[in-house]
């Protein structure tokens, strides 16, 4: 007869077989863009995924979008220094309003 495993011991072994270390991971690195970019870039964009190595971000006009494109460099380091693996920033163009409607 087979005892039963306590979860602490079987919920490592579920998180690593559904890859769920590194979801939540992505996801506290999409939560941390307010502090990588700062208040006023981050209420003109968000951060709405992570994929391959691609961070994508929504902007709300092409402006930002440029003005972005001159920061990615220094924006993948600061995302790198605290453990992500990011290998490019793609930015996305709202159509109609905000990023955060």
């Amino acid at each position: 007869m087979r005892y039963p495993e306590r979860i602490n011991k079987i919920l490592p072994r579920i998180m690593k077989s559904m890859n769920l270390e590194t979801h939540f991971k992505e996801l506290e690195l999409i939560k941390s863009w307010q502090q990588i970019v700062g208040e006023k870039i981050a209420f003109h964009t968000q951060a709405i995924n992570i994929n391959d190595g691609a961070l994508y971000v929504v902007v709300d006009n092409p402006v930002w979008q440029a003005q972005l494109s001159l920061l990615k460099n220094k924006i993948i380091q600061r995302y790198n220094k605290m453990g992500a693996n990011l290998k490019d920033i793609r930015f996305l163009i709202k159509k109609g309003g905000s990023p955060k409607e």
